[in-house]
C-alpha cells in the first residue's frame, strides 16, 4: 500500500496539529490553565468532546458548557494569545515530515494545510519550521461554517488547487479529521501520534494506511 498510495495524487494535504507539527500536548495545557484562571474544574471528557473542533466551535462549546459570558471572538483571541508562543518556540514538525514536503514538491504535487485551528496559528508553526512558503493554500476555521468531522474544509481545499477530491490524499491524526476527508471523497493517511494513541486501533480501521514516518511514503 505505501508504494503506491501516492498513485493518481495530484494534492496531499495535512492536517496541522498532530499531523503536520508535534503540538496537541499544547491544547489540554492551555484549556486548563484557562478554565483555572476562572475558578472552573476541568472536566475528565473535556477532551473528548472538542477533539477535532474549530476554534469558533471550541469557543461556543466552552461559553455554554461553562457559563463564560465573553464573546466567542474574545475566547478565540485569549486562546490564541496563550498559543502563539509555543507555535513560534515548542512545536516542531512530525518526523520525516520536512523531508516528504520536499519530495512532494520534486513531484510537483500541490501541497494545502487543512486546520480546524486559526489563521495566526497556522501561520506561526508553519514559519516557525520553515515550510510556509511550500504550501499552495491554506484553509483555517476562519475559512468555513462547520469544523472536522465536516468535510467542508477539504473540500474548500481541493477547489482552491483545483483538483478533484478523489486525487486528494489527506493525513490526518484524529478519527473526527480521517472521517472528514473521507466523506470528502479523499484517500486518508492516519498519523500516529502520543496524544491520539488511544485512537489507534479506530484510525488503522478508517484511514488508507497508518504511519509514524513520513519518510515511509517516499519511494
Amino acid at each position: 500500500m505505501k508504494k503506491n498510495i501516492l498513485e493518481g495524487i495530484n494534492a496531499f494535504l495535512f492536517d496541522l496539529d498532530g499531523s503536520l507539527v508535534d503540538s496537541m500536548w499544547m491544547w489540554p495545557a492551555i484549556d486548563r490553565e484557562f478554565l483555572l484562571s476562572r475558578g472552573k474544574e476541568v472536566p475528565k471528557d473535556l477532551n473528548d468532546d472538542i477533539d477535532g473542533l474549530s476554534m469558533s466551535d471550541d469557543a461556543k462549546y466552552f461559553k455554554k458548557r461553562f457559563g463564560l459570558a465573553d464573546k466567542e471572538e474574545d475566547l478565540i483571541d485569549i486562546w490564541n494569545h496563550m498559543a502563539l508562543d509555543h507555535y513560534r518556540n515548542d512545536c516542531p514538525l512530525k518526523p520525516g515530515a520536512g523531508e516528504f514536503i520536499e519530495y512532494l514538491k520534486s513531484e510537483h504535487i500541490k501541497i494545502g494545510l487543512v486546520s480546524s485551528n486559526s489563521r495566526v496559528l497556522v501561520t506561526a508553526a508553519t514559519k516557525a519550521n520553515g515550510v510556509y512558503d511550500d504550501f499552495d493554500t491554506f484553509v483555517t476555521s476562519e475559512d468555513v461554517l462547520h469544523g472536522k468531522p465536516d468535510p467542508q474544509c477539504y473540500i474548500l481545499a481541493a477547489k482552491r488547487l483545483d483538483v478533484e477530491p478523489s486525487s486528494c490524499l489527506v493525513a490526518e491524526d484524529l478519527t473526527v479529521g480521517i472521517r472528514a476527508g473521507k466523506e470528502a471523497g479523499m484517500r486518508v493517511i492516519a498519523v500516529e501520534d502520543e496524544y491520539s494513541a488511544w485512537q489507534d486501533a479506530d484510525k488503522k480501521q478508517q484511514a488508507d494506511l497508518m504511519i509514524s514516518d513520513y519518510r515511509e511514503l517516499i519511494p
